[in-house]
């Protein structure tokens, strides 16, 4: 994507707060510098093992927006392939320290 594409698609982004939206996007192409408070719920479908990418990627739900009170972080697993299983182990100890309870 180039810098012209991603910011026009940053500008279609820029909805009025009584808007509902949906965003899909990759942590390349929606990292350092994005910011929308209104965000509340990530489906984390890709394996990450590092903490701190985990902790920039739930962090971004954490910003305080009227009306918000919970936030929802839906992690998908598979635990049939060994190195996605340890990728995964590695992120639930990062959920732990960041304070979250996992279901």
């Amino acid at each position: 994507m180039s810098a012209k594409d991603r910011k026009q698609a940053n500008t279609k982004l820029n909805v009025s707060d009584d808007d509902e939206r949906l965003i899909l996007a990759t942590g390349r192409y929606i990292g350092e510098g994005f910011d929308d408070a209104r965000l509340d719920t990530l489906f984390l479908t890709m394996p990450i093992a590092w903490k701190g990418t985990l902790a920039q990627y739930v962090g971004r739900l954490h910003r305080q927006h009227d009306g918000k009170r919970d936030v929802l972080v839906v992690d998908y697993v598979d635990n049939t392939v060994p190195v996605l299983a340890r990728m995964a182990a590695k992120r639930r100890a990062g959920y732990r320290a960041l304070g979250y309870v996992i279901e």
